[in-house]
């Protein structure tokens, strides 16, 4: 076993990095220049104003939390404190159409007068107004003419948010406008094969996609389609779920393995630090064992449409189990440094049963501790061994396979 991303010298080095270089380089780029004071504005006021006409959707409420069995008490507070900085009024989803708006770089900000237009943009912990004041609104535009919809948010290109947030867009677009009328789909980059696979199953045109990427593009629309981008705040609304179910029913179908671990061999961060003692173990058990970084769409979906119980480390490919049967199990290996509650939420709206096994790495205590993405894992065989035994009594065959 590697020591990997963990352990006190790598825990005292990141602190260092996230509570003084990272805040030092905001400030010195706040006084410099570099981010920018947007003049703002919102859906319901371009509306108001007669200068966009706004459909509302949805009304969606925070998901629930309920504290999974065995999860710590210290973690259970700080799962509840981020989620009661999303908590309060319920979210409205809405597609606005507007005329002659520009949208800015592939997190896709729209400015409608030379305005940031907010409230398509939900998070509050990271604000529309935080994170374009990297970009400016003015300079050189690509003009596009006729009806552009755009499906760019921030971190489309993770498969989760495009999954949960940018996969819906569509319907939504298209409760507001024929979807043959669209002359210009402004989408994520096809760096990843889910992103264009799924337009595929969408049916958005390929001629009439245009992929943008990085904080420079610009393009000034005669008239704009986009919607808000929903699941705020990892609270996903039930819609959304069925949603996906409903554009991926033709790729299900039955007779997939009963019991999977998803394996993370080759990733450069959460790594799993003792991955042959959890293999031994999920093997034993019977689970199939399957690496999703080269599955495509048409792949995974029937693979999890089967699945009774999920192993996994915390990571975009445990979205999957949302096409897992309702009353299925996900079992989330989570790193203590990155304990919050996505797939908590997923699950309570896709009916499925979510255990955490939180890895026996040292963690940073408060108020140091933060959200450390890169950091490895190191899972107690133990507990997992005892869960397993639980939530599968009788094991199946043996079955070993990777996409």
């Amino acid at each position: 076993m590697t020591s990997g991303n963990t352990g006190w010298p790598y825990l005292l080095r990141r602190a260092l990095t996230h509570h003084v270089r990272d805040r030092v380089r905001e400030r010195v780029h706040g006084a410099s220049g570099k981010r920018v004071r947007h003049p703002l504005t919102t859906s319901a006021e371009l509306a108001a104003a007669g200068a966009a006409r706004r459909l509302l959707l949805h009304r969606d409420a925070p998901a629930p939390l309920r504290r999974p069995e065995g999860l710590p008490e210290a973690v259970w507070r700080s799962w509840c404190a981020g989620h009661a900085g999303h908590a309060g009024a319920p979210a409205e989803q809405v597609v606005l159409d507007v005329r002659g708006a520009t949208v800015v770089s592939g997190f896709g900000w729209v400015f409608a007068s030379g305005r940031l237009v907010t409230d398509l943009w939900q998070e509050r912990a990271r604000s529309a107004p935080r994170l374009a004041a990297h970009v400016r609104a003015e300079g050189p535009a690509v003009h596009l003419r006729g009806t552009t919809a755009s499906l760019l948010a921030p971190w489309a290109q993770n498969y989760y948010h495009w999954t949960v947030q940018g996969v819906p867009r569509v319907g939504m677009l298209a409760a507001a406008a024929d979807p043959a009328e669209v002359d210009h789909w402004l989408v994520p980059p096809s760096t990843h094969p889910y992103v264009g696979e799924w337009l595929d199953l969408l049916g958005v045109p390929r001629a009439a996609r245009i992929e943008v990427s990085g904080p420079e593009r610009r393009f000034v629309t005669e008239r704009l389609l986009v919607s808000s981008v929903p699941a705020a705040g990892y609270d996903v609304p039930p819609w959304v779920v069925d949603e996906v179910r409903a554009r991926t029913a033709p790729l299900r179908a039955g007779g997939g393995p009963a019991l999977l671990f998803v394996d993370r061999p080759d990733t450069g961060r959460r790594r799993l630090l003792n991955r042959e003692q959890v293999l031994r173990v999920v093997r034993e058990r019977g689970f199939t064992v399957v690496a999703l970084e080269e599955a495509r769409l048409a792949e995974e979906v029937p693979l999890f449409a089967s699945a009774r119980v999920v192993v996994g480390v915390h990571g975009a490919g445990l979205t999957n189990a949302l096409h897992c049967p309702p009353g299925s199990h996900l079992v989330e290996i989570m790193p203590t440094g990155l304990s919050y509650p996505t797939f908590h939420k997923l699950a309570a709206v896709a009916d499925l049963h979510h255990h955490v096994l939180l890895g026996t790495e040292p963690a940073l205590p408060r108020p140091l501790s933060f959200l450390d993405n890169q950091a490895d894992v190191v899972a107690d065989p133990g507990a997992l061994q005892r869960l397993l035994d639980h939530l599968v009594p009788a094991a199946p065959r043996v079955g070993e396979g990777v996409l």
